[in-house]
C-alpha cells in the first residue's frame, strides 16, 4: 500500500500468500474510499458530523482506525490548503480538477491492493466515512479477523459496486450490506457476522471507546482505539505465531528518545566487537587474506573484481554462488514458516506484564489553525520507557538550549531508571540482564549507577545547525555539532565520564564544559563551550510554543526545526526534495501525563 493508505497493527496468521492478498485487497477498498472523499474536499460544503464506522463495528472489536473525510469545523478547508503548500504534491495529484485528484489518489492507493478495483466501482456509492478494523473470530475461535467498513449512500449501486470488486480480487474478499454500511471481510460469511454482532452491540456505544477517543480531544480526520483486551490479543497471536514477537520484544511507539538512541548504538558496537572477534577467529589465512582484498572491492578494476569473486567461489566450493548469484537449481528450497520462525524472540517479563495489563488507546488525527495534530491517550507503553522520566523538568531542560537548534530533547529521570534502560532497552531482545548490564560495561566502562549518575536530573540534547554534514558512511565527524547538557550533581557527572572517556580513548575524548550547575558533553570542543556560554532561549520562541503544547506539565519534550539546514533532505537520503521540504516549519512531540496513563502530542507546522 501506499502511504495514503491507513493500515491498523493486525495480528495476521502463519505467513501466506492468500492471506497477505486479503488484507491488501480489503485495505484498497478503503484506502479507495478515501482517496475518492479525499478529492472533495475543497469543494463539498460545509455539513455537520454525521454517523462513524464505529456505529457499524461490534462493541468487541479489538482495534479500529475511522476516517471522516467530512469532519467538523473548517478542518476540509484547512487540508486542501495544506496541501496546496506543496506545488510537487499539488501537480502530482492534479489539484486543478476534482475528478482528476480523486482519480490520481484512487490509483495510488490501490496500485498493489491485488484487487479490480476502478474509480466508478465506488465513487457511485461511498460515503465520506470508512475504517479498518480488526474484530475477534467469530465463536473466539481463530485468529482476529481485519476487516473494513464503508459508508454507502446507495445500496443498489454498492452491491452492484461490490460484486465486481470482489470478482477482481480472486475471491479474496468477501462483502455484506447493513443499515447505511458495507461491511469488507475475508469471506462473505465473516462480514455478515460482524454485520449481525454490530446490531447487537456498537462499538461506538462502548464505555472504553467513548472515554479513550473522548480523551484524545476534538473530532478529525482519523480516530484511532485498541480496545483495552487488545493487548493479551496481541499476546496470543505472538504464542501462535512467534515470527510477531518483534512486533512486541522491542520497544516501539513515538519515543525520540536519545537514551535509545545511545543505548542501541552500545549494543551494536558490543555485538559488532563480538560477532567480528568470531567470525575472525575462525577465518582461515586464506579467508582473511580474501576478505582483507574484499573492503577496497570499489577500488579494483572491473577484471580484478571478478577475479576476487572467482576465488571466493573457489575457496568454498560447498557454498554456491559465495562470490556471484546462485543458479534457481542451487538454492535451496525454503520453508516460509520455519523461516519466520527463526525471527522469533523472547517476550521480557515486563513488556508481557504491561500487555496484559493494558488499559486501551484512543487518539485524533486533526487539522487544527493551520497545524497537522495527532493526540493519543495511552499506557506509557505507547510512548516509550514508562519508567525513564518524571516530573516536569521537560521544559526548564530544553529551554536552556540555543534557539538555533535543529533538534532537541528535553526529560527529567526518575529514581532508578539506569538498570532498567539497559536491560530493556531497544536492542535487548529479551536478553539475561546480568549478561545486557556486562555487555554494558564492556561497552562504555559504566555500570547501571555509573549512567544513572552521569545522566543526572534531567538532560537536553542538541543538534545544532550543520550537524548532517557531520556523518557519512564512514562514521561520525569527530566535528559533529552534538551536545547533551545535563543538571544534577555536576562532580558525579564528570566522575562517571571520566570512566567513559578511559573506554573511548582517543585524543580529547567527549570534551565537557560547565555552564552554571550543569555539565555540557559533546563531541566538538567548539560546539560544547558554545552551547556552555550561550544563554537559552528555545523556549521562549512563539514557533516553540506552536507545537509544544502543555509544556509547563511536559515529561518529555522533543524540538524539530526543518528551517535549520537541509538536514531532513539529506537524513532521508534525497527521497524528500528542497520542494517537499520546503512547506514545513517546524514538529514537537510533548507527552505528558494523563492519570495512569500518558498523553503523546505530535504537532507539525508549516511556513506562512
Amino acid at each position: 500500500m501506499t502511504d495514503l493508505a491507513p493500515s491498523v497493527p493486525t495480528p495476521p496468521a502463519p505467513p501466506s500468500t492468500g492471506r497477505r492478498r486479503h488484507v491488501a485487497a480489503v485495505a484498497g477498498v478503503v484506502g479507495a474510499v478515501a482517496a475518492i472523499g479525499a478529492g472533495g474536499w475543497a469543494w463539498q460544503g460545509w455539513m455537520a458530523q454525521g454517523p462513524q464506522a464505529a456505529q457499524a463495528l461490534p462493541g468487541d472489536t479489538l482495534a479500529y482506525v475511522g476516517i471522516d473525510l467530512d469532519p467538523p469545523g473548517g478542518q476540509k478547508i484547512e487540508a486542501y490548503r495544506a496541501l496546496k503548500r506543496f506545488p510537487s504534491l499539488a501537480k502530482h495529484l492534479g489539484l486543478t480538477s476534482q475528478d482528476d485528484l480523486r482519480r490520481s489518489l484512487l490509483d495510488q492507493v490501490t496500485a498493489e491492493s491485488g484487487c479490480d478495483i476502478g474509480y466508478d466501482d465506488l465513487a457511485a456509492w461511498a460515503g465520506d466515512r470508512a475504517a479498518l478494523a480488526v474484530v475477534p473470530s467469530p465463536g473466539g475461535k481463530g485468529d482476529p479477523e481485519p476487516v473494513a467498513v464503508v459508508q454507502v449512500s446507495d445500496v443498489d449501486k454498492a452491491r452492484a459496486g461490490l460484486d465486481e470488486i470482489a470478482a477482481g480480487c480472486d475471491d479474496e474478499v468477501g462483502y455484506a450490506l447493513g443499515d447505511g454500511w458495507a461491511v469488507l471481510a475475508r469471506t462473505d460469511e465473516v462480514a455478515a457476522d460482524v454485520v449481525a454482532d454490530g446490531r447487537r452491540t456498537r462499538l461506538g456505544d462502548d464505555a472504553d471507546f467513548q472515554e479513550l477517543t473522548s480523551a484524545a480531544g476534538d473530532a478529525g480526520v482519523v480516530t484511532l482505539y485498541a480496545a483495552p483486551e487488545a493487548g493479551q490479543a496481541l499476546l496470543d497471536a505472538v504464542d501462535d505465531h512467534p515470527f510477531l514477537s518483534f512486533m512486541v520484544g522491542a520497544p516501539a511507539g513515538l519515543s525520540t528518545d536519545p537514551v535509545d538512541m545511545l543505548l542501541s548504538l552500545t549494543s551494536l558496537r558490543s555485538y559488532g566487537v563480538e560477532a567480528g572477534a568470531e567470525l575472525m577467529a575462525e577465518m582461515s589465512p586464506e579467508e582473511k587474506r580474501l576478505w582483507k582484498r574484499m573492503e577496497r572491492f570499489d577500488e579494483l578494476s572491473p577484471a580484478e573484481q571478478d577475479e576476487l569473486m572467482k576465488e571466493m567461489d573457489e575457496l568454498s566450493p560447498d557454498e554456491p554462488g559465495m562470490g556471484g548469484v546462485a543458479s534457481e537449481e542451487e538454492m535451496p528450497e525454503i520453508d516460509e514458516e520455519e523461516l519466520m520462525g527463526d525471527f522469533s524472540m523472547p517476550i521480557p517479563d515486563d513488556v508481557r506484564r504491561r500487555l496484559e495489563d493494558f488499559t486501551g488507546l484512543g487518539g485524533v488525527a486533526r487539522l487544527d489553525e493551520g497545524a497537522l495534530e495527532l493526540e493519543v491517550v495511552s499506557d506509557p507503553i505507547v510512548s516509550g520507557d514508562p519508567v525513564r522520566y518524571d516530573g516536569t523538568d521537560a521544559l526548564a531542560a530544553i529551554s536552556a538550549l540555543p534557539g538555533d537548534a535543529a533538534l532537541a530533547f528535553g526529560g527529567g529521570f526518575r529514581d532508578g531508571w539506569a538498570e532498567q534502560a539497559i536491560t530493556h532497552g531497544p536492542l535487548s531482545f529479551g536478553a539475561e540482564p546480568k549478561q545486557l548490564l556486562a555487555d554494558f560495561e564492556k561497552a562504555t566502562g559504566l555500570t547501571a549507577k555509573d549512567l544513572e549518575d552521569l545522566g543526572g536530573d534531567s538532560l537536553a540534547v542538541i543538534a545544532g545547525p550543520g550537524f548532517e554534514d557531520a556523518f557519512d558512511f564512514e562514521g561520525v565527524d569527530e566535528q559533529v555539532p552534538l551536545a547533551v547538557r545535563i543538571t544534577g550533581d555536576a562532580g558525579k557527572v564528570e566522575a562517571a565520564l571520566a570512566k567513559v572517556r578511559t573506554t573511548v580513548g582517543g585524543k580529547d575524548p567527549l570534551p565537557s564544559a560547565r555552564s552554571g550547575d550543569a555539565v555540557v558533553i559533546g563531541a566538538d570542543r567548539g560546539f560544547v563551550e558554545e552551547v556552555a556560554r550561550t544563554k537559552g532561549s528555545l523556549g521562549s520562541t512563539e514557533r516553540f510554543a506552536d507545537v509544544v503544547p502543555d509544556a509547563e506539565d511536559a515529561l518529555t519534550i522533543t524540538w524539530i526545526d526543518f528551517d535549520r539546514g537541509d538536514w531532513a533532505e539529506q537524513l532521508t537520503d534525497g527521497d524528500l526534495s528542497p520542494s517537499d521540504l520546503a512547506p514545513l516549519d517546524a514538529a514537537g512531540i510533548t507527552v505528558t501525563a494523563a492519570g495512569e496513563r500518558q498523553r503523546t502530542v505530535v504537532r507539525l507546522t508549516f511556513d506562512d
